[in-house]
């Protein structure tokens, strides 16, 4: 039986918990959706101008091209595969994603597992890979307020999320909510998008409207020193937000995701539109010529008119 999980909006207090079949049908076997050899399977998701899913496109409404050549579509059905989900919240400890967490959740419950994530500073996994509503609603309720602070490392989020996503008989997606405000990073932007490309996760970003302002600058003091170290780490910080965009942007739109700008009161309602959309995603399979190299450019589009496709632009691995 499934028990409404609710939040109050006031405290943003979970006070009932998620309750799903201990074997979910949807989330029993492993390996299935393998297509023939010489044929390769994406998922795409497929909305109107409203950002509501269609749901009735046939095969011949699409078209797959790799490297800009037309390629034969095999078939066109809903997608069945279950889903698995990396949930990266990025919220400064404030809690504000916790509602539309378990909205969305709850949406999908029995079609997907899910492992939460909490960035205030590092990443620290709440609870991994489940399907189990009693441990996902134990873990939910950790994602409430818990003591306010900028710095989350979510570009390391990202890039060790694309190293577990991964699993046969599963449709890998990676969801980034963030308030912004993050830390310095090393990390190349190149290569957390290569390794996303890898492990064909699709990366959607529900990020807070002015997340991506500029730093305060660092650059204090009167004597030299100061001024130069200050300076430096402004420098760093500037590095680190355009690699971040890069991948939160280019990265997103690459593997078939979206990236929303959203205020506080719109976020649940995005995630919801976000449940619905994977909920309604199209199986399609196509033609796979011999000589195919990783990383060739891939491109879906639909034939019919004031539709938006959003799938992978690259080949997985």
């Amino acid at each position: 039986m499934l028990h409404v999980l609710t939040s109050s909006i006031v405290g943003v207090v979970v006070v009932a918990a998620l309750a799903g079949p201990a074997n979910p049908p949807g989330l029993a076997a492993p390996g299935a959706g393998a297509v023939q050899a010489r044929t390769r399977t994406v998922y795409v998701s497929v909305t109107d101008k409203q950002g509501q899913p269609v749901t009735d496109l046939q095969a011949a409404e699409f078209e797959v091209k790799i490297g800009g050549k037309l390629r034969d579509v095999v078939s066109v059905e809903p997608a069945k595969i279950p889903l698995r989900i990396a949930l990266l919240v990025a919220d400064q400890g404030t809690g504000a994603f916790q509602l539309g967490l378990a909205k969305f959740m709850q949406r999908l419950l029995g079609r997907a597992e899910f492992a939460l994530i909490s960035v205030i500073v590092q990443p620290e996994k709440v609870v991994d890979f489940s399907h189990e509503g009693p441990e996902l609603s134990a873990g939910l309720s950790r994602l409430g307020p818990r003591g306010r602070q900028a710095g989350a490392q979510l570009m390391e989020a990202i890039q060790d999320a694309t190293k577990d996503i991964r699993h046969d008989g599963r449709r890998p997606v990676i969801v980034v909510m963030r308030l912004g405000g993050e830390a310095a990073t090393s990390l190349e932007a190149d290569d957390v998008r290569e390794q996303l490309r890898k492990s064909g996760a699709v990366l959607h970003v529900i990020s807070a409207a002015g997340a991506l302002g500029k730093a305060p600058p660092q650059a204090t003091g009167t004597d030299a020193v100061s001024v130069q170290q200050g300076q430096y780490r402004d420098a760093e910080l500037a590095e680190g937000a355009f690699n971040l965009a890069q991948v939160l942007g280019d990265g997103s739109k690459e593997s078939g995701g979206r990236y929303e700008h959203v205020i506080a009161t719109t976020h649940a309602r995005a995630l919801e539109q976000l449940a619905d959309e994977l909920l309604h995603q199209y199986e399609i399979t196509y033609a796979l010529p011999d000589g195919v190299k990783p990383n060739e450019k891939l491109s879906v589009s639909s034939k019919r008119k004031g539709v938006t496709v959003r799938a992978p632009s690259r080949l997985p691995s």
